[in-house]
Formats: C-alpha cells, sequence, structure tokens
C-alpha cells in the first residue's frame, strides 16, 4: 500500500438533503432551469440513451466548434477535477513538486497528496493580493507541474494578465507544464485558450458546473496542443461522461442564450447586492466568479446555523487569515439574495 495515503483527508459525503435548502454553500447554479431545457433532459432519459454507450463524439466536436479550436485539442472529463487529475498522472511522479494557490480547489491539495507531490503553496495577503514574487520565483526545473485557478475559488482574485504572461513566458522557457483552471469562465470574460498556440506547455481547464449550472451532471473539459491532448487521453476511462452529460451539453451549447441568461442574472443580483451592502455600510468582498464574501461578525458559527434553520446555506469565506469574520455566499437570482439580505440586516441590527 502506498504509505503517504494515510496523510490525505477527505470530506465525507452531505449528510442533510440539500434539496430542501437554498444551496448557496457550493458555487452552482441555483435559480431554476427553463422549461424548455428540463423537457429535452425528460425526453432523453430514454431507453437508448440508458442502456447504450455515449457518443463522446458529437459533445467534442460541438464544445470544440464553440471555443473555436480543433477538436483534437479537447480533453473530456467527469468535472474539470478529472482534468486536473489527469494532468497529475501524466506530469508528475512521487516527490515531485508542483506550485499551487494557497486556499483553492480543494481536489488540488487532495491530488497533491494522493501522488505524493510536495505542494508550493503561494498565499495571499491580508489585502487578498497574491505574494506573486513568492510565485514567480519558485517557478524552476525543480517544479513539476503548476495549477493556477484564475479566478480562484474560495478568494474569487485573478491573477493579472501581465503577471500571468510573465509566468507563461517563464514556464514555457523551462518546459514546465501549466494548468489555467478557468473553471469561472463566464462569470469571467478573460480567457487563456487563445494562448495555446504560442505555449505549447498550457493546458486550460474548464467545467460545466458554473456558468452552465450542469453541476450534476459531472462534465469538463481540458484544452491544449494536440501532443498533450494525445497523451492525456492515454489516461481517459473508456467513456467520460455519461449520456445524459452528453445530452445536456449539446442543448446548451445550441442554445447558448440560456447559458447567457443565467450569468446575466447572477451579475444583476450581484450588483443589486453591492448596492444594498453599500447603503447600510456592510463590509464585502467582490468577486470574479458567481460567490460573494459578507462581513458576519465573530459569531459566524451561530449564524450559520441560524441560516440553517431558515433553510439557507453558506460557507466561511476567503479562506484567507484576517477574514475569519467573512461569510462566502453563491450568489443566484435578485429575489434570492433578497432573502440573504434580510437576514444580514437582521444580524447587524442586533449588533
Amino acid at each position: 500500500m502506498k504509505s503517504w495515503l494515510n496523510k490525505v483527508k477527505r470530506l465525507p459525503a452531505d449528510k442533510i438533503d440539500r434539496s430542501k435548502y437554498l444551496r448557496l454553500d457550493k458555487n452552482e447554479r441555483v435559480i431554476k432551469f427553463e422549461k424548455k431545457f428540463l423537457n429535452y433532459i425528460k425526453k432523453n432519459v430514454n431507453t437508448f440513451n440508458l442502456s447504450s454507450y455515449p457518443n463522446i463524439n458529437n459533445v467534442k466536436n460541438k464544445i470544440a466548434k464553440k471555443i473555436g479550436v480543433k477538436k483534437e485539442m479537447i480533453f473530456i472529463s467527469a468535472g474539470s477535477d478529472l482534468s486536473l487529475k489527469t494532468c497529475f498522472e501524466l506530469f508528475t511522479k512521487p516527490k515531485d513538486r508542483a506550485i499551487i494557490l494557497e486556499p483553492t480547489f480543494g481536489m488540488v491539495d487532495v491530488y497533491c497528496g494522493i501522488y505524493n507531490i510536495k505542494p508550493i503553496k503561494v498565499g495571499y495577503d491580508k489585502n487578498l493580493k497574491l505574494n506573486y514574487s513568492k510565485l514567480y520565483k519558485n517557478i524552476s526545473k525543480k517544479i513539476s507541474l503548476i495549477i493556477l485557478a484564475n479566478p480562484n475559488s474560495p478568494t474569487g482574485t485573478i491573477i493579472k494578465e501581465s503577471e500571468m504572461l510573465q509566468i507563461l513566458n517563464k514556464t514555457k522557457k523551462l518546459k514546465i507544464p501549466i494548468v489555467i483552471d478557468e473553471a469561472y469562465e463566464g462569470f469571467y470574460k478573460k480567457s487563456y485558450i487563445n494562448f495555446i498556440k504560442k505555449y505549447q506547455n498550457l493546458i486550460v481547464t474548464r467545467t460545466f458546473s458554473k456558468s452552465f449550472g450542469l453541476a450534476g451532471l459531472r462534465a469538463g473539459y481540458a484544452v491544449a496542443n494536440k501532443k498533450t491532448i494525445n497523451l492525456m487521453s492515454k489516461y481517459r476511462p473508456m467513456y467520460e461522461i455519461n449520456s445524459i452529460s452528453c445530452s445536456g451539453i449539446e442543448f446548451l451549447l445550441k442554445n447558448y442564450n440560456i447559458v447567457q441568461k443565467h450569468v446575466k442574472e447572477v451579475l444583476i443580483a450581484k450588483n443589486y447586492l453591492k448596492r444594498e451592502l453599500d447603503k447600510h455600510a456592510i463590509k464585502y468582498i467582490d468577486t470574479y466568479a458567481n460567490f460573494f464574501h459578507i462581513e458576519m461578525g465573530k459569531n459566524i458559527k451561530s449564524l450559520e446555523k441560524k441560516f440553517k434553520r431558515k433553510k439557507i446555506l453558506f460557507r466561511k469565506g476567503p479562506g484567507v487569515k484576517g477574514f475569519e469574520t467573512y461569510a462566502r455566499f453563491s450568489l443566484g437570482s435578485k429575489s434570492q439574495m433578497k432573502k440573504v439580505l434580510n437576514m444580514v440586516k437582521n444580524v447587524y441590527a442586533r449588533n
């Protein structure tokens, strides 16, 4: 047995029925899908799709067409986390070193543990500014892999384009594979997919869980040069995602206005929330993603229970020292955010 696995910690599955709550704890879509889409999914839950193996090729073609690359540059995976896992499998061996953000998407740390990789963690200061100098300084031939979420979660921050290009140039020179995780594309417009031709060491990962709102269907993809995708594909399972996932993705790619409408609703809700919090002098941290941090005070743990009794779920904030009193709320519709705002105002009224 791999002895280092004893150090890997995994959280248990949810113990509550989250369908009974306003789910603002996992950055999922909480705005209901329109009937047009739901009826399409119901129609495709048929004997053929349940009993036959999925046709991944159609999905790959449609993704490639949508983002403007060749299908040979696409790697389909069950969520973007499986694309990240494949990068660990392809580019690292036990006791290698990887540069990651701290905090970041939880599975990155888990994969470092599973594959016995020493993570070089780059954190944030009291202003949520990334320690860029540390990140850049640590890029050397000793590094086997770099993973940068942009925007990052749970901080909701981005790396400036000028800094990202400096990182890309240095990693290209040293031939270090670098992954830019664009899980929150749609909410943040800047993408590095167009840089793949220039930087052969670049892999961009994406998920259909956020702007597309398909977290329950577990689908994502990676984009890279043909050679890298060919190598990644050697690690793929027999069938990457299931037939219902394929149906959902194909429909939303064809009817992309549904995705755009969702993003627009979230951004409207975010702007509403900002105006109202400003009006009541309540501290908050804006983000480049579909979540928001609100200062809740020292009694945040008891408030979490109180919100839960009102059927609203949230999580701790950015996960950076100095921000322990902030709560992180996924963003939904304006009406859903009004419920949050009313609860938050009640908290401040009592203080």
